[in-house]
């Protein structure tokens, strides 16, 4: 049987189906390595977008639980300003009900802010503007005064909803004793502080020169450019030395800590190779607490204060809130002694108001109410309640013991002694027939030039219903030719113009 020929591909055609096998081959590994890369390109890219996701939600978390506040806070805010525009602004009343602050609409129709006596009561109510921002009451209130929280609801509410009514403050200014505050101030540089020492409530607060919040907008370049600073608020943000008010402190810490309060003095007494002289290098020989405290002798308590020593000092020192922060209703400075900083005779002149100290004028009020109060230092305050449109009280300050200062024997004790300060001593442009004044007079030079003068105390002396301390900056003459004067003037003018209950 003869075999059947193969019918073979050619060898030419062999080849060429080889070449296309491997070409198909290599394609579809190619392809296969093309998807594997994209492939791992898209979950690059995934990972890179999760990344991305994890960054901004981890960014939120911490800008809501970290910063939201401190930018809701910011008075410069514009957010801050859509709440303004369908939230009406709460009012601000005084201790009696006296309107201070308010809105209505201007001739366009829109809702601007209204400050009656705004000279007089800007240091505390502060300014409302769009442009410059927001300062005093006026800013640590905002979210009262808008009605505002930072609860979610309150946030979708505040979207949704087209107009609105905020809370209104009742403060514990009187207006009538912030007005006579104001005028006894004069055309002086300073600040005058006024409280109730019984229960820590501020009846007024002045700081000169002032500004008109009503024009703030149209004098603010003015008032920027003005080297007086009529913008700072003086009684709760100006740091001053505290000069010889300060020996009320030294006072205290001589009397608590026990040592003999009898001293010759000559005039003159050397710390550290530092003579420490009185003014107008006068000496008085033998004294006692109560004649060197009435005659304001620098001497005496540089060397008690020595005596006793920083650390017991210190300890002195920081029942009346020095170095310790506390909570008030505005922006404000804290008492300062960097004890760390002060060598033996820095801490001697500590004693009698120079060296590092620096105090405000609301603090040295809230030291001479702590005298009038037995010893017992109370939390300051400036608004007494917030109250809604209904009428209903949401928030309102109590009386707190701030701190327990010293015993009501060595309060009263002090007492007495400024008391013969007023009636024979250093403070005697105080002395009222009608009214009995305890105080203590202070001045200390200034390193540019001029003296700051200090008058601090309270009244009646043995009832006290009000508490003050008065500075006036740049003075060239003595705190009881300018300062004391003021003081007694103005308590009189209290006396016979408030009913203090």
């Amino acid at each position: 049987m003869k075999k059947k020929k193969d019918k073979q591909k050619p060898f030419i055609q062999k080849i060429l189906d080889m070449e296309k096998k491997q070409r198909l081959k290599d394609e579809d590994n190619k392809h296969i390595l093309e998807k594997s890369t994209m492939n791992k390109r898209l979950i690059y890219v995934m990972m890179l977008f999760i990344l991305l996701f994890l960054s901004i939600v981890l960014y939120l978390v911490y800008f809501q639980l970290f910063k939201a506040q401190t930018l809701a806070d910011n008075s410069h805010n514009k957010r801050n300003w859509v709440n303004e525009n369908v939230i009406k602004r709460g009012n601000i009343y005084d201790r009696n009900g006296n309107l201070l602050v308010y809105n209505e609409k201007d001739d366009n129709g829109n809702s601007i802010r209204v400050y009656k006596n705004g000279k007089i009561n800007s240091a505390f109510t502060g300014y409302n503007s769009i442009k410059y921002g927001k300062s005093g009451l006026e800013k640590t209130y905002n979210k009262e005064l808008l009605d505002i929280s930072d609860q979610p609801t309150s946030k979708i509410r505040d979207m949704v909803e087209k107009s609105g009514v905020g809370n209104n403050l009742n403060l514990t200014i009187d207006q009538t004793i912030q007005k006579i505050a104001y005028e006894s101030l004069g055309d002086h540089i300073g600040s005058i502080v006024v409280m109730d020492p019984r229960n820590g409530e501020v009846l007024a607060m002045v700081s000169k020169p002032s500004y008109d919040p009503n024009s703030l907008d149209k004098d603010w370049n003015t008032l920027i450019q003005n080297t007086d600073a009529p913008l700072l608020n003086r009684s709760s943000q100006g740091a001053y030395r505290p000069a010889s008010t300060m020996k009320i402190v030294s006072s205290d810490a001589i009397l608590r800590k026990g040592i003999n309060t009898n001293f010759n003095d000559t005039g003159t007494v050397t710390i550290q190779n530092y003579d420490i002289k009185n003014y107008g290098d006068y000496s008085y020989g033998q004294v006692n607490l109560r004649t060197a405290l009435m005659y304001s002798l620098n001497t005496y308590f540089a060397s008690k204060v020595d005596q006793i020593g920083k650390k017991s000092y210190e300890e002195v020192a920081e029942s009346y809130m020095f170095n310790k922060n506390y909570k008030f209703d505005l922006e404000k400075l804290n008492a300062k002694i960097p004890f760390d900083e002060l060598n033996q005779v820095d801490t001697a002149m500590t004693g009698f108001g120079y060296g590092k100290t620096r105090v405000t004028p609301l603090h040295m009020a809230m030291i001479s109410s702590t005298i009038a109060n037995n010893g017992k230092m109370m939390q300051p305050r400036l608004v007494k309640n917030v109250v809604n449109k209904d009428g209903k009280i949401i928030k309102e300050s109590k009386n707190e013991v701030l701190s327990d200062v010293t015993s009501s024997e060595i309060a009263n004790k002090i007492r007495d002694y400024m008391v013969d300060v007023v009636n024979y001593g250093t403070a005697k442009g105080a002395y009222l027939q009608s009214v009995q004044i305890a105080g203590k007079s202070g001045t200390v030079d200034k390193e540019g030039g001029g003296v700051d003068m200090w008058f601090v105390g309270f009244a009646p002396a043995y009832d006290p219903k009000i508490a003050f301390s008065i500075v006036i900056e740049d003075a060239d003459s003595l705190s009881g030719e300018v300062a004391v004067p003021i003081g007694g003037q103005m308590v009189n003018s209290i006396i016979n113009n408030v009913n203090l209950n």
